[in-house]
């Protein structure tokens, strides 16, 4: 009886332990497939994301690439622009730009004076009318008293009298004739001293002198067109061929900083920047090194310009001078203000209180084309005992050029 549940006991046994050991084969079998399927999801999932992160950087570059291909396109197109705009420009000489811009003052002023000088102008309302004109036109108080007592003298010499035949008009076309030749004389009288070659060539240095490079320092108040008389300068003396370096030092101003560099890279010229705030005379001191280690011809120096009667601008503008001394003890060679026509006899409040601290060399006349103002040059000159250097009659870099005395009066009153 023993051995029979002996046996019985040991087949159960077997029994449990056959399944058991099937069971565990199952779940092993079934982890296995788990393992197995969760690396293929793995690899799946990090071959997708390598995939995806490879087409976005394909994607990356081909953006990158067409950006590039863009900014060149547009580069050339810039460039072929100011190409055609130069040689549009070039066709149009200097003579006939300079009597555009002097139109305004042309038909406004002096045409009017000729016409009332030639009715006649030898009665008392003649005179007030012209005297009208005169201030009119921002010659100032002295000029005007010395050409009105001109005028009255050279008028008692029978300008009334006319023809009572068909030679009238033509008789009366002489006599403006005559009356703007008088002017002429009698303002080239009053500003040709100071426009006499040797001053001009003072204030015009090239790269001909014995000056290793030339420093000029551009002041003015905000407003007149500094940044952009700047600019011009720039790609006025780089197209001549000269080798220019131009010093950002109004480093209150970031857009007019931005605005200047814009410049520069149109006339492939070099612009020493720094941070907004900077000292403006570290900015000077660097931009001077530059130029003289590189071999330029010109530094040109932009500068801070808030309010000509501001004292720290003043004396902000004379620490410039002493630092750059440092470099060149004859530096900066010259020192140009700019003006703005059309501001007339305020431009002389201005310009009084620059050439006090600075001592300047001479006056860059911009907007003569946007003013009837554009006769006050002669009240300014005539003012201060100093030359203008340059002057603007319009936006394009070909409408500054250097001031000719003869080529202004010539085109202000329209005789040749």
């Amino acid at each position: 009886m023993d051995n029979v549940n002996t046996t019985a006991t040991t087949n159960i046994l077997n029994f449990v332990n056959t399944h058991i050991t099937l069971l565990l084969i199952i779940l092993l079998a079934i982890v296995a497939v788990v393992i197995v399927t969760t690396i293929i999801i793995i690899r799946v999932r990090v071959r997708t994301r390598a995939k995806k992160k490879v087409e976005e950087k394909v994607q990356e570059e081909v953006t990158v690439e067409k950006v590039r291909v863009e900014k060149v396109r547009v580069e050339k197109e810039e460039e072929k622009r100011v190409v055609e705009e130069i040689i549009e420009e070039v066709k149009v000489p200097w003579s006939s730009r300079l009597k555009n811009g002097l139109l305004r003052s042309r038909g406004d002023i002096w045409d009017k004076i000729g016409n009332v000088f030639s009715r006649g102008a030898s009665d008392e309302s003649s005179f007030e009318e012209l005297e009208e004109i005169l201030y009119a036109a921002d010659l100032g108080p002295k000029l005007v008293e010395e050409l009105l007592d001109e005028l009255k003298k050279v008028s008692t010499g029978g300008t009334n009298d006319k023809n009572e035949n068909e030679n009238e008009n033509e008789n009366e076309n002489e006599i403006e004739k005559k009356f703007k030749l008088f002017l002429y004389d009698f303002l080239y009288k009053r500003m040709e001293m100071y426009h006499t070659t040797q001053v001009t060539q003072a204030t015009q240095q090239t790269e001909k002198t014995n000056v290793i490079t030339n420093v000029i320092m551009i002041v003015g108040v905000n407003g007149v067109g500094k940044t952009t008389t700047i600019g011009k300068l720039a790609m006025k003396y780089s197209s001549e061929g000269a080798k220019v370096v131009v010093g950002a030092c109004d480093t209150f101003r970031a857009a007019a900083v931005d605005q200047l560099e814009v410049w520069c890279k149109r006339a492939n010229v070099q612009m020493v920047r720094a941070r907004e705030g900077s000292d403006p005379s570290g900015v000077a001191y660097e931009a001077l090194q530059s130029a003289r280690n590189s071999g330029a011809n010109y530094c040109i120096l932009d500068t801070a310009g808030r309010l000509h009667n501001n004292a720290n601008l003043m004396e902000e503008l004379k620490k410039l001078k002493r630092v750059l001394s440092k470099l060149d003890a004859s530096a900066p060679h010259q020192i140009l203000l700019v003006l703005d026509a059309i501001t007339g006899q305020n431009a002389i409040k201005q310009a009084q209180e620059f050439h006090r601290a600075l001592n300047l060399t001479g006056i860059i006349f911009t907007k003569c084309d946007g003013s009837a103002k554009a006769g006050s040059a002669v009240a300014i000159v005539q003012e201060l005992k100093i030359p203008i250097v340059f002057i603007g009659v319009g936006e394009s870099v070909e409408d500054l050029d250097k001031f000719d005395l003869k080529e202004y009066l010539e085109a202000l009153l329209d005789v040749h």
